[in-house]
């Protein structure tokens, strides 16, 4: 009689154990495609995140740069202004 449950004991261990190693391979496989799916969208944030620093950065430059050419335009301008009145006390000067 004891052996008899030793006996059933063990195959209910071997089926168990089967059972068991049978449903752990999709859970494994579904936590792992679960992984990977976080992990790529992890990238997929960081990517959008460095793209966003990058077009900031370069709105910053075209800024600069817009910025600069107001300035230059503006010493153009006063270059300009100088240079006509050097030419009205040259013509003035030249007309006395």
């Amino acid at each position: 009689m004891m052996m008899r449950r030793l006996i059933w004991f063990i195959v209910l261990s071997f089926s168990f154990a089967f059972i068991v190693t049978a449903a752990a391979g999709p859970v494994v496989s579904v936590i792992a495609c679960a992984g990977v799916l976080i992990y790529a969208l992890a990238v997929a944030r960081g990517n959008a995140a460095h793209r966003a620093e990058a077009a900031e950065a370069k709105a910053a430059e075209a800024k600069a740069a817009e910025a600069a050419a107001a300035a230059a335009e503006a010493v153009i301008v006063e270059a300009e202004a100088v240079i006509a009145a050097a030419r009205l006390r040259l013509l003035g000067e030249a007309g006395s």
